[in-house]
Parts: structure tokens; C-alpha cells; sequence
């Protein structure tokens, strides 16, 4: 019975601490990896595009969590989004927007990262959901999977790859 209530006294005693030894190292650890990703973020600036597309991407950014810093002068960016809009059809017959979006290095303009979203359905037209969110959806959802798959945009050199 001794021997029972000296092992309980052992657990109680050792189990805070333990748990406050592995709470502390979990902190310092969240810590550490934050510092870490901070450096290693790219600031991308949205430039203004058409049907106020600029609005619509960088709140789906955030949405989505993408791992960049959005900076709102051009200056301070590493990475510029810019977007080419093209309306589609006539409003009556197939109505729809194209949309090419483009990512280039804010040192020397080289392209990063391109892909195109189109808002253009041929059999149920307005019945769809679309429109700039959509469109905005589409591309930041475009946008995560090319950093899921390859892990990272390219920055410019010298500076801190996007992962």
C-alpha cells in the first residue's frame, strides 16, 4: 500500500512539470520556425487591375493564408501581380471575362508566375455563380497549388525565396 501511494505522489509531482517542460519547448520551437518563415517571406504588391480585381486577390490572399507579405507601394515589393481583363461575348450570348494574371520580379521584370482564370460558361451562363471573388478565387486557389507543388516562387536574387 506503501509502495502505492509513494508512486502516486511520483506522478503527480513529475506530470506538471513534464507537462510545463514540453509546453516551453513547444514555444520555443513555434517560435523559432516563425522567425525563421518571416525571413524567408516575399513581399508581392497587387498592381491595380480592371473590375477592381486587385481588392478581390489580395483579400483571398489573406483568406487563404498564402505564405507572402502583401506591401501596398511598389517599392517595397519583390514580387509585382499584375492581370490583363478581356470581356467575352455579348451580355445576352454567353456572357464571360478572361483573365491572364501575371507574377514578375519588381528588380527586372522577369515573369515568375503566369496562369489565365476565365469566367465563361457556354450552357448556363448567369444561372453560375462568377464574378470578381470568383475570379479571385480561382486565381489564389491556382496560385496555392503551384506553391503546394513546387514548394516556392522564385524571387529576385538576393533576396528570400517564397516558400
Amino acid at each position: 500500500m506503501r509502495a502505492l501511494l509513494d508512486l502516486r505522489l511520483v506522478i503527480y509531482r513529475t506530470f506538471p512539470l513534464l507537462a510545463l517542460g514540453l509546453l516551453a519547448a513547444g514555444v520555443l520551437e513555434a517560435q523559432s520556425s516563425a522567425a525563421v518563415s518571416a525571413a524567408s517571406v516575399a513581399k508581392l504588391y497587387v498592381a491595380p487591375m480592371e473590375w477592381n480585381l486587385d481588392r478581390f486577390v489580395s483579400d483571398e490572399i489573406r483568406r487563404q493564408g498564402l505564405p507572402v507579405d502583401l506591401v501596398t507601394t511598389q517599392g517595397e515589393a519583390d514580387l509585382v501581380m499584375t492581370g490583363l481583363y478581356q470581356k467575352l461575348g455579348s451580355h445576352f450570348i454567353a456572357p464571360g471575362n478572361y483573365i491572364q494574371v501575371r507574377i514578375t520580379a519588381a528588380a527586372d521584370g522577369k515573369t515568375v508566375w503566369a496562369n489565365e482564370v476565365n469566367d465563361f460558361a457556354v450552357f448556363f451562363g448567369r444561372l453560375r455563380r462568377h464574378g470578381p471573388r470568383k475570379a479571385a478565387e480561382a486565381i489564389v486557389k491556382k496560385l496555392r497549388h503551384t506553391l503546394r507543388e513546387f514548394g516556392r516562387l522564385t524571387a529576385p536574387a538576393g533576396r528570400a525565396p517564397v516558400t
